[in-house]
């Protein structure tokens, strides 16, 4: 099924859906072509990831993506993960979003778009942001830039401390997270909480030559001053120093804004500029 939204700007932007077989049900994904579209030709791509919540139209429908992107040539795809978090499911094995992220939806954009599967950029905001640096410590072939906009970072591994003010409010405190990430993540005990938690995927980094730390992706990491959600902040700086003292590539922006699609909206505007001028495309 492929549906075309109406046209304001130049480029073509198309809603498509196909069955997946790493989720194993039908998934929708919009996908932002260039003006410039040619299929004898190959266009970079960069994959935005929405939030807790969200959807595969968010990007489109809340930011002035379009805008952004006029005369760039670069394929821009929104998948839908649902609120997985990004992750293969520990509670529902059958739902293998990482799988689908990362493997199923770039061999389908490359097989029904004109794709360069070489070139490729990851990046989102909030659960989003968590994802596209997890995804690109794990397949760091994968990207060439990683970007997190207010990323819950500290997901999973600051799981536990969210179950016990849950237990301390006795399950009435509105978290309405929680039931997503132990989903994601499973239990207490679950060792996924660990393996996905993007501090310890660095620390594989730090075991690395120094040739092998320059072929990771350059990480763009952002986030509000205002940002109302406690542990944001705290865990963007963490990650940055975290990256520095691996002397990884990346820079970070700490700039006026809280949780909201206005500072998103500002987020990637400032990110894709960035994004050319580090990868070279145009």
């Amino acid at each position: 099924m492929l549906q075309s939204a109406p046209l304001l700007f130049s480029q073509t932007l198309l809603t498509d859906s196909a069955y997946s077989s790493t989720v194993q049900r039908m998934k929708s994904y919009t996908v932002l072509l260039p003006q410039s579209y040619d299929t004898a030709r190959r266009y970079p791509v960069l994959y935005l990831l929405h939030g807790w919540g969200g959807g595969h139209w968010d990007w489109a429908s809340k930011t002035e993506l379009q805008t952004y992107c006029n005369g760039k040539e670069i394929l821009v795809v929104l998948p839908d993960a649902e609120n997985s978090w990004y992750v293969n499911s520990t509670m529902k094995p059958q739902e293998r979003f990482q799988d689908y992220i990362a493997q199923e939806l770039p061999a389908l954009i490359a097989k029904r778009y004109a794709a360069d599967t070489s070139k490729q950029a990851i990046a989102g905001l909030s659960m989003g942001g968590y994802g596209a640096v997890m995804l690109a410590l794990k397949h760091p072939h994968k990207y060439a830039v990683a970007g997190s906009f207010s990323g819950a970072l500290t997901m999973p591994r600051d799981l536990v401390v969210r179950e016990g003010w849950n237990r301390a409010a006795k399950g009435n405190n509105g978290d309405f997270a929680l039931p997503s990430l132990q989903m994601a993540f499973g239990g207490e005990k679950s060792p996924a909480r660990d393996t996905n938690s993007v501090f310890t995927l660095l620390k594989r980094a730090s075991s690395l030559d120094s040739t092998s730390k320059a072929r990771l992706p350059y990480f763009v990491i952002s986030t509000g001053i205002q940002d109302q959600l406690v542990h944001i902040i705290p865990g963007s700086r963490e990650f940055r120093d975290s990256l520095y003292s691996l002397r990884l590539r990346y820079e970070y922006h700490e700039t006026p804004g809280k949780h909201s699609w206005e500072y998103w909206n500002e987020a990637l505007k400032a990110f894709l500029p960035r994004l050319f001028a580090i990868t070279g495309w145009k």
